[in-house]
């Protein structure tokens, strides 16, 4: 009527199967996110585009957002995200066309500071 111990499975093999549940379970997300990538998952098109990104402290950080064509500083922390400035859409693409660059295109503070008027820190 009941189940004898000597028909349950080991606890060898019980770990075993675990491991290749486990093996099989990576395997297929690994597949899927690489599939859902090639076709565009995860990627931004449309009007909101970041143009450059400061990291202040682990957890705050200033961007510059274009968005339809217009240019905005804003902060983000903790709290709500701030608009910080308004800036001139032209100016910033001349500004990053032209500044100094960096691994992936002209750096945050050089762009930053010639819109400031301040020299940089």
């Amino acid at each position: 009527m009941g189940v004898s111990a000597t028909d349950l499975p080991g606890l060898g093999s019980s770990f075993a199967l675990s491991l290749v549940s486990l093996a099989f379970v990576c395997l297929l997300a690994y597949v899927a996110l690489r599939w859902f990538s090639r076709r565009g998952a995860g990627r931004s098109e449309g009007p909101v585009r970041i143009l450059a990104r400061c990291p202040l402290e682990p957890r705050r950080a200033v961007y510059l957002l274009q968005v339809a064509g217009r240019c905005f500083l804003v902060g983000v922390g903790d709290g709500p995200m701030s608009l910080l400035a308004e800036i001139d859409a032209t100016a910033v693409k001349s500004e990053i066309g032209a500044g100094a660059t960096g691994p992936t295109g002209p750096r945050f503070v050089d762009v930053l500071s010639r819109f400031t008027g301040r020299s940089k820190p």
